[in-house]
């Protein structure tokens, strides 16, 4: 073969192999960048801390977001800036935290703040017990739809021991959904004393807005006693005649 011929060859191999790569980039479908996302959320970080005076709070944490709970009352915060520490504001209600120590303030007078719970500590994390008082857990639904500001959580724990009767009210618990979306984390406090351990007890949860019920549990979740855990991951049910693509009357987007 002569100089002239094999050159001819070798290029006609170097532009035979440019096509064939370019046919197989235009039959290689993209990435679709675009794909939905579930819409929810990392997991909140609970934290409990305890105060001057005997108090509590209770702070979840997710990204920017706090639900700080003190005294019956929920507060829901956005991270704001801080000279120094951590500061969470609600517009009038500031939680400031610091390393382990941190304070709530109602900053609702300009000049004037009033410390509603101070000197508190971080309380080191412990197990939810049948014997501590609390029962713990999430709440989530399989719907892939979110829920308003203004949607509420109600956890009860009820005493169900007898069949023939209602189930009477041990201890309930009321969250807003202020933006978070599920799983959301939960604590039910109640009085250890009224816990007959012959008894049967189970949590009940349902999700409402505007007093319309949305989501609530159908299947039983036996708590404390009889062998059953302190702390159980519910998931609730789309109520019958609901649909995750119909408006919910008088919501706020």
């Amino acid at each position: 073969m002569t100089t002239r011929n094999a050159t001819t060859m070798a290029a006609f191999v170097v532009f035979a192999s440019i096509a064939t790569s370019m046919a197989t980039a235009q039959e290689t479908p993209p990435v679709d960048s675009a794909a939905p996302k579930s819409h929810r959320m990392p997991m909140m970080q609970r934290f409990s801390y305890n105060c001057d005076r005997g108090t509590k709070v209770v702070v979840f944490l997710r990204e920017r977001n706090a639900r700080v709970s003190f005294q019956g009352k929920t507060y829901a915060m956005k991270q704001v800036d801080a000279a120094s520490g951590t500061r969470y504001s609600e517009g009038s209600i500031v939680w400031w935290s610091k390393g382990e120590e941190a304070f709530l303030e109602d900053d609702t007078k300009a000049g004037e703040p009033v410390r509603l719970a101070e000197n508190c500590k971080l309380e080191r994390a412990r197990s939810a017990t049948a014997d501590s008082g609390v029962v713990a857990g999430t709440v989530a639904y399989r719907e892939r739809m979110a829920m308003p500001e203004n949607a509420l959580l109600t956890i009860q724990l009820l005493d169900v021991s007898r069949a023939d009767a209602p189930a009477e009210v041990i201890a309930e618990q009321k969250f807003m959904f202020a933006g978070h979306q599920v799983p959301l984390p939960f604590e039910v406090h109640y009085d250890p004393a009224k816990i007959d351990p012959k008894r049967s007890y189970a949590l009940s949860a349902r999700i409402t807005v505007n007093a319309q019920l949305i989501f609530l549990n159908t299947t039983a979740y036996p708590v404390i006693t009889q062998g059953n855990p302190a702390k159980v991951d519910m998931v609730l049910q789309m109520v019958e005649g609901q649909t995750k693509s119909s408006p919910i009357e008088g919501s706020k987007q």
